[in-house]
């Protein structure tokens, strides 16, 4: 409220209004306690008034703020309700800043009003739930105060810190919005095949109101201000460069939401070379791999503009390179959601306002639909999974491009969609291309669940008619998963460790001919492995029956020794 629009208040006053009368969710009047007399005047009035305020205050704070006018009666009507007051701003804003917690500094004008001296308390609203010293909170309803259910603080105290920027009044009108961003939004509502369509027709103000982006009094929210009004500084830095490393073009874009992030994606996807390899599939059809999935960098990108924090000032970057492609956002993770749960958790946008006007034009139906998707298309086109690096103040995607996997991609092609669009099976088919088996640990990481979920998930991939896996192993061994057979075999050179196998066995029957035994040390040294690696490569070879374990030796641990398969046929 402007202290304009408060004049008018006070002047119904005058007129004949009581002030109890002209009280909102965000005004409020006091009398000092210091002008009561008679048998109702307070012991200590200092003590009362400043009680009263920081009440007043805190109510406030927890709600969307507010305005206290000290030194009117709200019960009598007229010139006699402006009882003014002396006590000092400078003691009250002390008062109000060692009583709050967290503190809060209350600006405060004085006001000459029927010949009275008034103080105009300002309340900002609260970045976090806000009590007073001893831990009261109190909420405002209407133009009364109450106390907070311990659920609406908590509910409170979430809001409060992960706040949704774009929900809030901008500082721009509706009449700012160019006519260029909603003539777009109108191509976007035509296309519509639903009811939406028929928002085409409506006018500005109708439309802005109908997406959710003014509030009830009119006013423009952020969100509707990020859609709709040219920013007053650039919005997105697009960096192509000719290899990795090399001096960047830049082009910088300063535009609408509704306008940018369609020409980002064109940019974005213009940048891709969508046929660095083909596939061929049974029947004759081909299929075009490219460098990056214009599924996930899509993704990637919608994910920067929409989500990012508004409240920073910094540009989002796309740094795109033939082996490479950046994007980068400021602001971290949204609240609740950590690095090694992106797959896991339940989306949480950090601008939900936002978010919900670009649904309801179209624009983030067929992306923004999570992290996994992400990673589940990259790894379709026979790519690796993209890198996701976050800290408190960006997040950054990575996407590494090399040649694809054309065996992986391939086989993909040929699955149940059902199977295609399945993010588990992508990650658990990746992870069994590069190593033999699957236990539970792993894959509590790999698909970034509980132990009990990850077993069941497996377990879903590992039944059915159209099973990738089998389930090994037990829980006093140790449980584990490994490709099916006629998985491994219609994957082909996509399964890295049977590769790895292959071209061992000549030196290790070698070995075997002259020292008659070998164990997980000496394939170590021989080829360069890590413990894991090596039991890999032993445990295909003793698969394709060229090794067994030593019967009369250890059954577990380092001292295995294996022998050739033959040796035991002999005994």
């Amino acid at each position: 409220m402007k202290l304009a629009t408060l004049a008018d208040s006070l002047q119904q006053i005058v007129d004949g209004a009581t002030a109890g009368s002209l009280e909102t969710d965000v005004l409020d009047f006091k009398r000092d306690p210091h002008t009561v007399t008679g048998p109702g005047a307070p012991g200590n009035p200092q003590a009362r008034l400043v009680e009263e305020l920081v009440d007043a205050v805190v109510c406030f704070a927890n709600a969307r703020g507010g305005r206290i006018v000290l030194g009117v009666d709200d019960r009598l009507p007229g010139p006699d309700a402006f009882l003014g007051t002396k006590v000092d701003p400078a003691f009250l804003r002390s008062k109000v800043y060692n009583n709050t917690r967290p503190q809060l500094t209350v600006p405060i004008d004085e006001v000459e009003f029927a010949g009275t001296r008034l103080l105009v308390i300002t309340v900002p609203e609260g970045l976090d739930l806000v009590t007073d010293t001893k831990g009261k909170a109190l909420g405002r309803n209407g133009t009364s105060c109450a106390p907070l259910s311990e659920d609406a603080r908590r509910a409170l105290a979430h809001e409060r810190r992960n706040p949704d920027l774009t929900a809030r009044p901008s500082d721009r009108s509706w009449r700012d919005v160019s006519a260029a961003a909603m003539r777009q939004a109108r191509e976007f509502l035509k296309r519509m095949t639903d009811l939406r369509h028929q928002m085409a027709d409506l006018d500005d103000l109708t439309l802005l109101r109908a997406l959710n982006v003014v509030d009830r009094d009119d006013r423009l929210l952020i969100a509707g201000e990020t859609l709709f009004c040219d920013p007053e500084q650039d919005a997105l830095d697009l960096l192509t460069r000719s290899a990795a490393g090399a001096e960047p073009s830049v082009r910088r874009l300063r535009e609408p939401l509704v306008l940018l992030l369609p020409r980002a994606l064109e940019a974005t996807r213009g940048s891709i070379d969508p046929e660095v390899a083909h596939i061929g599939l049974s029947g004759g059809q081909e299929v075009a791999l490219p460098d990056f999935s214009p599924i996930a960098v899509d993704e990637a990108v919608t994910n920067a503009l929409v989500h990012r924090d508004y409240s920073r000032p910094e540009r989002v970057v796309i740094d795109h390179s033939p082996t490479a492609l950046r994007v980068w956002s400021p602001g971290g993770l949204p609240f609740g959601v950590t690095e090694d749960r992106l797959l896991s958790t339940v989306s949480t946008p950090r601008n939900p306002t936002l978010m919900s006007a670009m649904q309801q034009l179209g624009l983030a139906e067929r992306a923004s639909r999570g992290i996994d998707r992400m990673f589940r298309e990259q790894v379709r086109v026979g790519q690796q999974v993209p890198g996701i690096r976050a800290d408190e103040y960006s997040l950054e995607v990575y996407f590494s491009s090399g040649a694809p996997n054309r065996a992986f991609a391939g086989y993909i092609a040929t699955l149940p969609t059902s199977l295609r669009e399945n993010v588990d099976a992508m990650l658990s088919l990746v992870h069994l291309c590069q190593r033999s088996t699957l236990t539970l640990i792993d894959a509590t990481r790999l698909l970034q669940v509980t132990a009990p979920e990850a077993r069941d998930r497996l377990d879903g991939l590992a039944s059915g008619p159209s099973a990738l896996l089998d389930r090994d192993g037990d829980a006093r061994r140790g449980e584990r998963w490994r490709l099916r057979p006629n998985v491994a075999r219609a994957l082909g050179t996509a399964v890295q460790h049977r590769a790895r196998a292959s071209s061992a066995r000549p030196r290790v029957e070698a070995h075997l001919r002259e020292y008659g035994w070998i164990t997980n040390k000496t394939i170590r040294n021989m080829f360069d492995l890590d413990v894991q690696q090596a039991n890999q490569v032993l445990n295909e070879l003793r698969a394709a029956n060229v090794l067994v374990k030593d019967p009369d030796g250890p059954n577990r641990g380092p001292a295995i020794r294996w022998l050739p398969a033959k040796a035991k046929k002999d005994r």
